[in-house]
């Protein structure tokens, strides 16, 4: 934004831009500056809502006042959460970069949270590992000069910030502030006419001060490829502000915080998914959408699980929501789902609203009716769903009759409840698929949520990450999602499927032999290992998956697994810790070698152990049970 004493038309040339209607210089940026305008950047920040959304549920959950501005930042169970890399959802702190640096650096200081902030990025990244180990006493911390000292400290004998530069000129050679400032637009502008304009300043100013002349040139040629990197540290303090306070909520309250990303990111899928899955890393208890409990957008029940919002429906907008919350808030939570089309107003709720709060979930509050009830047919081709809206629509009519005749209507007289039609339930793949159709996620649980471990150890990739793999062996996990099994021109048989995992989906056809040998295992709903090679195909520049070997992934973690190794911090070794192992290696026990390293961080050193005795059955629910204790592992 350019701002000027007067009307602006007074000072620059503009014109109308054709979308916000707003005045828009002629100049660019550097020409408006260098112009005297005064010139500034307004940034707008999704984490500022996050916060203030998570800060409100707080306060409705726990009655909790919570001043962001008031966050202590020496708070102990904040620094752990940095400390175990566990920074999902944390403002730029987030990346696994960051996390691994985060776990390396065990900061302890605000101090090293803006450092990180400032180093973690192209150019100073190099100097990540130097500043750890000077942090953690490796290697020493070195001065060029004793002076430098007082500004250096902080960030361990390195030069991170313009601010430094500012003062150590000013220190080391008279620099007034003025100058100062002019190197420090120099550095941040990467202006090198500029910085070499100051270079015999800064050697005159230096020398008069009694500091050696080759010192103070290297110093300077440090400053210079300090320059194309150089990072403002009251940016990088404010940054690393917002993300203490991010940090902090998430440590203290979780549900809400999570809640609050959640329902921040909720229009793109993926992120959705990926903050899901950061939940369940946390212990934290999603729940699908619910009539008597969602509210409009994310939000944490009384257990403190996070609850979708009624919105995340595909097909049920704003006004069916609030026609949903406002009766609820009025009278209370529905009874059942007759109570619930008898109070509704239908002019909001209509049958595709119904079919959508069916799919997804939010009607399975009423229990003693399950979801493929809804959509059994009658004699007259009417789902039960639409004798339901049909009910309520006569019921309130009757209701509204009884209120204005003289003499009202009989309990008997008034429409009797249409009776629940008797219907199997769905299968789990046909839940979660009709799930997906209205929420554009598995809600209530993958069909692959139960070979999460072999997944993750024995796939070289997930299926939307295959076309990195061209020209290699890959191995694979997903499953079957669809089925074509058909007959060539030849008279021979052969098919096309398609599998999908977390993240991605892959079609691929079998001829031949391959069919033959394969096509037992292609039913919808099979979970499938699957080896293979992406070979260009013949007289193409394209590419195709070759399989050369296809298996259940149920029988993966039998074929593949020999042992598993627990990764243990020296820190971490306590009596109780230890006591929860031993009971959990005897509650799997199975054919699976154990073994233990042992790791020293600050003196980088590591003893590896085998168990004579002890065996485990090394599945979903050992590994699972082993990430709540917090310990590493490994599957060979």
């Amino acid at each position: 934004m350019v701002i000027t004493p007067g009307d602006i038309t007074q000072y620059v040339p503009v014109k109308v831009d054709k979308e916000s209607q707003m005045l828009v210089t002629q100049f660019d940026n550097s020409v408006a500056e260098s112009a005297g305008l005064l010139k500034m950047d307004f940034l707008g920040l999704k984490t500022l809502t996050i916060i203030k959304d998570a800060i409100k549920m707080i306060k409705e959950n726990h009655n909790v006042e919570i001043d962001p501005d008031e966050v202590p930042l020496d708070d102990e169970k904040t620094y752990q959460l940095f400390q175990r890399g566990e920074t999902v959802a944390i403002f730029q702190y987030e990346s696994p970069g960051m996390q691994k640096y985060m776990k390396e650096l065990v900061p302890t200081t605000f101090a090293d949270l803006i450092a990180m902030n400032a180093l973690y990025r192209p150019g100073p990244l190099e100097y990540i590992p130097e500043f750890v180990d000077r942090k953690h006493g490796r290697k020493p911390v070195v001065y060029d000069l004793p002076e430098m000292e007082t500004y250096l400290k902080e960030t361990q004998g390195i030069t991170v910030y313009q601010e430094q530069v500012m003062l150590l000129s000013q220190k080391l050679a008279n620099f007034t502030k003025g100058q100062a400032d002019v190197l420090r637009k120099g550095m941040g502008k990467k202006q090198k006419d500029v910085i070499d304009k100051m270079f015999p300043m800064f050697l005159e100013g230096g020398t008069q001060n009694g500091h050696p002349k080759e010192i103070l040139e290297k110093v300077w040629k440090d400053w210079e490829a300090f320059a194309s990197y150089a990072f403002n540290k009251s940016h990088s303090t404010c940054y690393a502000l917002v993300a203490f306070q991010t940090a902090y909520l998430k440590a203290h309250y979780p549900a809400e915080f999570m809640a609050s990303v959640l329902t921040h990111n909720k229009n793109d899928i993926s992120k959705v998914t990926f903050f899901l899955k950061e939940c369940k890393r946390m212990g934290l208890k999603v729940l699908g959408p619910d009539v008597n409990e969602s509210a409009s957008d994310f939000s944490v029940n009384q257990n403190g699980a996070v609850r979708f919002g009624l919105s995340a429906l595909k097909g049920v907008g704003e006004g069916p929501v609030e026609a949903v919350l406002e009766e609820r808030k009025k009278r209370g939570k529905f009874k059942n789902i007759y109570d619930l089309v008898r109070r509704l107003n239908l002019g909001a709720i209509n049958k595709r609203v119904m079919e959508s709060l069916a799919l997804g979930g939010a009607l399975d509050c009423f229990e003693d009716i399950h979801r493929a009830q809804y959509f059994k047919e009658s004699d007259k081709h009417d789902t039960f769903l639409e004798h339901l809206l049909k009910y309520g629509i006569a019921y309130q009519g009757q209701k509204l009759q009884s209120a204005t005749s003289l003499f009202g209507l009989a309990e008997e007289t008034m429409v009797q409840e249409p009776k629940a039609p008797k219907e199997e339930p769905w299968n789990l793949l046909q839940k979660l698929n009709k799930e997906r159709d209205v929420t554009g996620i598995y809600l209530t649980g993958h069909p692959l949520d139960d070979y999460r471990v072999e997944i993750e150890n024995f796939t070289t990739c997930g299926l939307d990450e295959v076309q990195e793999y061209y020209g290699r062996d890959v191995r694979l996990a997903g499953i079957v999602m669809e089925v074509k099994h058909l007959i060539s021109k030849k008279g021979t048989g052969w098919g096309s499927f398609s599998i999908q995992d977390y993240n991605g989906s892959l079609d691929f056809n079998l001829f031949g032999d391959d069919y033959l040998k394969y096509k037992a295992f292609f039913e919808e709903g099979q979970c499938l290992f699957l080896k293979g090679r992406f070979e260009q195909k013949w007289n193409s520049e394209e590419f195709q998956l070759k399989i050369t070997d296809i298996t259940t992934l149920e029988n993966i973690s039998e074929q593949l697994t020999r042992e598993i190794t627990l990764k243990l911090g020296v820190e971490q070794l306590t009596v109780d810790l230890l006591s929860s192992i031993d009971h959990l290696c005897h509650t799997h026990q199975g054919k699976h070698a154990l073994r233990v390293v042992l790791f020293d961080a600050t003196n980088q050193s590591k003893i590896e152990l085998k168990s004579k005795k002890v065996t485990v059955h090394a599945n979903t629910d050992f590994v699972e049970a082993l990430e709540y204790l917090g310990i590493q592992y490994k599957l060979n």
